[in-house]
């Protein structure tokens, strides 16, 4: 990442009194290369947005979009966690890894896209737009990075707290068996499914919300906050302070690319190399 492609963070999308984004409310390509590759689809804005502005003229996410996606998140995945349980019982679902990251990942698309569709219904505004390749080779080697600090964020836990409670252990369960179906559906579901639906919930919905505010500090505000509420969603445990790092690397992608498929990329090779660690050494 080249310093002359830094992008301000004082590039926010000033609204009308009515919430929508005047013709001016779009950021600067960076100078030097750096910049995201146009949307072919937006005529006249000469690049991409910031995350979470909607098109000329039209709504950006907002408050309404957050408090939807906090509504609808725990609402949906409450009703699909019991659904489960009743189909399965308790333990029976504790135990069901694929159904459990099926269910989850469906909750989470769903509220993302009913959040999106309220008001502003345009992808663009949840940065899926395509992105050059070289951010997608920096998501694949971030990713990477985060997944050799996971461990040591591990040992770090365990000498802080004890021996770390992971509500995930029940996916190396899984993967330490020999069902190729079980195995196969854990990689599907939750090295693609989910990982696309909480990029687009949290980095999408969430981050692109919270750029809108904050002036010169919406980058940083937007970063931690999205972050840490991602990394709450997860639990008070060992997974927290790793999937907090995950969030910010994965909003400081959305940010510098203005598309969310590099974050869905480090998403995706970071879950994905964790599930394949685990099928190796369990």
């Amino acid at each position: 990442m080249g310093s002359g492609g830094v992008i301000g963070m004082d590039d926010t999308v000033h609204h009308g009194g009515d919430g929508t984004v005047p013709e001016g409310g779009y950021g600067p390509v960076p100078e030097g290369g750096d910049g995201p590759v146009p949307d072919p689809g937006r005529a006249g804005t000469g690049s991409p947005p910031i995350p979470g502005a909607g098109p000329p003229g039209g709504r950006s996410l907002g408050w309404i979009e957050l408090i939807a996606a906090v509504v609808l998140y725990v609402a949906l995945t409450a009703v699909g966690g019991l659904g489960l349980a009743l189909v399965l019982g308790l333990q029976g679902m504790l135990r069901a890894a694929v159904p459990l990251l099926v269910v989850t990942g469906t909750c989470t698309l769903l509220t993302a896209l009913i959040a999106l569709a309220l008001r502003v219904r345009w992808p663009g505004a949840v940065g899926l737009r395509r992105s050059a390749l070289r951010w997608l080779v920096i998501a694949v080697v971030g990713a990477l990075v985060l997944r050799g600090l996971a461990f040591g964020v591990g040992v770090l836990w365990t000498e802080l707290f004890g021996e770390p409670s992971n509500p995930q252990a029940f996916l190396g369960e899984a993967l330490s068996g020999t069902d190729p179906l079980t195995i196969a559906g854990v990689m599907l579901a939750g090295a693609l499914l989910v990982p696309f639906a909480e990029e687009l919930l949290f980095r999408g919905i969430g981050y692109g919300a919270l750029r809108q505010y904050g002036g010169r500090y919406a980058v940083v505000l937007a970063t931690v906050v999205s972050a840490a509420v991602f990394a709450l969603a997860h639990g008070l445990n060992v997974v927290m302070p790793i999937a907090f790092l995950l969030g910010v690397t994965c909003a400081l992608l959305y940010e510098r690319s203005r598309s969310i498929w590099p974050g869905v990329v480090a998403h995706v090779v970071f879950n994905a190399s964790g599930f394949v660690l685990a099928t190796l050494l369990l």
